[in-house]
């Protein structure tokens, strides 16, 4: 079959065409050029260490640089192993960054003192009768109860020896004179052996309380056919007053002694002591 010979017009659009071929193939070759430098060209470049590298490699020497070339940062990979507690690294100790030291704990506390046990008394006394007296009463028997009072046993009263009566090994009675306890005051008692000073007893209190005063005031004198008689008022109410002689006894146990324009002299009878109530004026 014979080809019709083209016309003019086709074959300049032949022409163009293969002009235009020609255009696409060089771009493309351009384009794979350009990508290829871009991706394959840096491929001789030195790789960056990696972190297992980094970890057996020492620090890098410094390069030399030139005038006017920042110097390069290096910085080493964060190894989190040397941030656990008790963590090794190259047969070393790992330095835990984040770990504050122990505080010292406090000193045990200081435990209290012990007392010491005290010596048992050879002679223990436990009690007196009577506990309590008055002063200025008359001579009285003081018994001292214990246990394991000795047959000889001297009766001691502020440390001075009294005649002493042994009854058993559970008590003694001593005989304390008047001029013992002529004041108030706390006098101390104590039991010991005349022919061993070794069996002691512990000592024992005895309170001597100062006398009841009489509850009256003294502020009159009358003197009927001779005979003095006072006038006596309460102390707690001037509307209740006595006119007593003497050898009277009034309030149940005060008894009048003596009376005179200065004074008078009354007895307190349950317990025989005396007392002087002064004359006054004052009733209030």
């Amino acid at each position: 079959m014979s080809q019709e010979n083209p016309t003019p017009e086709e074959k300049q659009l032949k022409s163009k065409e293969t002009r235009n071929r020609l255009l696409l193939g060089a771009l493309i070759l351009l384009l794979v050029g350009v990508v290829y430098f871009q991706f394959f060209s840096g491929s001789d470049a030195p790789k960056p260490p990696d972190s297992a590298t980094a970890k057996a490699t020492p620090s890098p020497t410094p390069q030399r640089l030139t005038s006017g070339t920042p110097a390069p940062i290096i910085s080493e990979p964060l190894d989190l192993a040397l941030m656990q507690p008790g963590s090794q690294s190259g047969g070393g100790t790992g330095r835990n960054i984040f770990i504050y030291p122990t505080p010292t704990p406090p000193p045990p506390p200081t435990p209290a003192p012990t007392l010491p046990t005290p010596t048992p008394w050879p002679v223990p006394a436990s009690s007196l009768n009577p506990g309590n007296v008055f002063a200025r009463t008359a001579d009285f028997t003081l018994t001292v109860f214990g246990q394991k009072m000795p047959q000889d046993a001297q009766g001691f009263v502020n440390g001075r020896a009294y005649q002493t009566t042994f009854v058993n090994d559970t008590q003694v009675r001593i005989n304390v004179p008047a001029e013992a306890i002529r004041m108030p005051g706390s006098l101390s008692v104590a039991v010991r052996s005349q022919s061993d000073p070794r069996l002691e007893s512990n000592p024992i209190p005895l309170n001597v309380a100062p006398p009841p005063d009489p509850p009256y005031k003294y502020i009159g004198l009358l003197t009927l056919k001779n005979v003095p008689t006072a006038v006596l008022v309460s102390q707690s109410s001037d509307d209740e007053s006595y006119n007593v002689r003497k050898g009277l006894v009034i309030g149940g146990k005060w008894k009048i002694i003596s009376i005179t324009p200065q004074k008078v002299e009354i007895e307190d009878t349950s317990i025989k002591v005396s007392h002087v109530i002064n004359f006054t004026l004052d009733t209030k």
